[in-house]
């Protein structure tokens, strides 16, 4: 480990590669709020502007960006496929620019003591802190994607084994690629019980059944499985209410090549079924209300296409409500199967209208469950014991942080 004493706060540069509320700056930022500032200063170098910015600002954090230079995404959310081929060629160019150029530029005018990576994918960020002798925490907070040959994910791999000085991964399934480094740390993400705590709330019984789905209009996250859930359940269950919270455009305007695209096939796939319920369903767009509105609903789903670890499904827990959750790994890390939640497969729509049907009928299940994962949650995923672990790792940098 590297070793350094100076009398001066750290400095730790946390290098942001996504647009939007998602979990990964919610995440990042739950991270740095768990910092001893007497001993570190953060900094936060968004690669895109967002509203995600704005919400850093005002927790007082220091900011920078955005640059403007794309990472060389490969994950199992976001991955390019053939037809992504303008992206894929912006991506290669950024990234040697970034390697050759951006990253020395702000690595020289910020002066980081650390930088921490949030994501697998800045790879050219990793090569010049490296090249530059800075010490590199990586976090990998979702599962790479096997792609066509597989010489993406081992690019990734191989960067993030060479150029890493510690690895963290938020679950067991997404440190596969590393899971025999002795550099790898696994620490699931976090859940701030001040933010969400049920006690809260006072509207912890909604009267109609409410079903709440954080993830907007993706493909990946299961937007089309959902709708066609909802529409059989409205059958059985004919009060029933879905919220969909997240980004969800239906006026999105496509290009004419696009049009031969599954992206176009999806959204207006999407925009029919929803045609046909929009009486039953609430389009919050995006929103930080994920408190109040878990503690609206009588439970969450996330019906996922791909495995990822899914923030709202731990946050569900903290609200004691009841999750439905597809059989995807790592989501199979966050919720026990008939203890604290349910999982089912996710192309078996019927599976998914009997457990929903299930929890929304059984009120005394539906508790149960939801006490269950509060007491799973509460203890796996605590704010306190994450910023005791993000704290030894960066303390072993150092010999006298002070």
């Amino acid at each position: 480990m590297l070793s350094f004493k100076t009398h001066m706060k750290k400095r730790i540069l946390y290098i942001h590669h996504g647009q939007g509320l998602g979990g990964a700056p919610l995440s990042l930022l739950a991270l740095i709020k768990t910092l001893d500032r007497t001993r570190y200063h953060p900094m936060v170098l968004f690669l895109w502007n967002s509203e995600v910015i704005d919400l850093y600002k005002q927790q007082g954090i220091e900011v920078y960006g955005p640059v403007g230079r794309s990472d060389f995404s490969h994950t199992a959310i976001w991955n390019f496929k053939w037809y992504h081929l303008p992206y894929l060629v912006r991506a290669i160019k950024d990234t040697i620019i970034t390697a050759c150029s951006t990253a020395h530029i702000w690595f020289d005018r910020l002066q980081p003591n650390l930088v921490h990576l949030n994501t697998s994918s800045l790879i050219a960020w990793g090569y010049v802190a490296h090249k530059k002798k800075i010490p590199v925490v990586w976090h990998i907070r979702e599962p790479l994607a096997p792609g066509y040959f597989g010489l993406r994910k081992k690019l990734i791999t191989s960067c993030v084994s060479r150029y890493a000085t510690i690895i963290i991964s938020i679950s067991n399934n997404d440190a596969k690629p590393w899971a025999t480094d002795h550099r790898t740390h696994i620490i699931p993400n976090p859940v701030d019980h001040t933010v969400f705590n049920p006690e809260s709330f006072t509207n912890k019984n909604p009267v109609q059944p409410t079903i709440l789905f954080v993830g907007g209009m993706s493909r990946e996250k299961g937007t089309f499985l959902i709708l066609k859930v909802f529409q059989q359940l409205l059958t059985r269950v004919p009060n029933a209410h879905l919220v969909i919270a997240g980004y969800f455009d239906r006026t999105k305007k496509f290009p004419f090549y696009k049009k031969f695209f599954p992206e176009y096939r999806f959204v207006k796939a999407v925009d029919r079924l929803y045609s046909q319920l929009a009486t039953h369903v609430t389009l919050t767009g995006p929103t930080t209300r994920i408190p109040e509105l878990l503690s609206s609903a009588t439970a969450l789903v996330f019906p996922a296409t791909v495995g990822h670890f899914a923030r709202p499904v731990i946050e569900a827990g903290f609200m004691k409500k009841p999750v439905i959750a597809s059989r995807l790994a790592p989501l199979d890390e966050l919720v026990i199967d008939g203890a604290t939640g349910f999982l089912c497969h996710a192309g078996n729509i019927d599976q998914w209208a009997n457990k929903l049907e299930c929890i929304l009928s059984n009120q005394e299940l539906c508790q149960n469950i939801g006490l269950n994962a509060y007491t799973f949650c509460r203890q796996r995923f605590n704010l306190g014991t994450y910023g005791e672990k993000i704290g030894i790792i960066y303390t072993s940098f150092w010999e006298d942080t002070r």
